[in-house]
């Protein structure tokens, strides 16, 4: 379910200890690697992302054609603005970039779109009349990256947008 970024990493590391577990009780082996079968879709860690300010989503304008407030487009223009720092720690291995090639879902190219998956950033259609379910799926990290950081260093990215005032480039 949704929290905020510190619970949310603990969560990750709770369930990857909870089945590297679980696997070695029953004699095998789970791993989070990025890439474990060459020439297979590789497994990412894909974030979708709300930004609230008390009880609003900072990131709904019921005005815009796709609901997207200023706030959320500034937040997406600092995602893709610092995209290659992001890349650093959110993909730290081989494996990783064995996972970002085309023709496997995976994102390629910095950009955004409204629902295509290959985009890096992606906006997921929102549940009808529902303001609070408008957010941003960031798609480029994977299971093996440190989601304490990678958390943090994602929000201060978009965050960065916001306060600077990025302009999001066309879809």
């Amino acid at each position: 379910r949704h929290t905020d970024a510190l619970t949310m990493a603990d969560s990750v590391m709770t369930f990857r200890l909870a089945v590297r577990e679980i696997a070695a009780r029953n004699g095998v082996h789970a791993t989070s690697m990025p890439t474990p079968l060459e020439g297979v879709q590789g497994s990412g860690m894909h974030l979708h992302m709300s930004l609230f300010r008390g009880d609003d989503n900072a990131f709904y304008d019921g005005d815009d054609d796709y609901n997207l407030s200023p706030t959320a487009k500034a937040f997406m223009a600092g995602l893709l603005r610092h995209a290659a720092e992001i890349t650093a720690v959110t993909n730290q291995t081989i494996n990783s970039y064995k996972r970002l090639v085309p023709n496997f879902e995976a994102p390629v190219h910095i950009s955004w779109a409204r629902n295509n998956r290959s985009g890096l950033v992606r906006v997921p259609i929102a549940k009808r009349d529902n303001p609070l379910a408008t957010r941003l799926e960031f798609r480029s990290p994977d299971p093996a990256c440190n989601p304490y950081l990678a958390f943090s260093l994602i929000l201060a990215a978009g965050m960065r947008g916001v306060e600077e005032g990025y302009e999001l480039p066309e879809e």
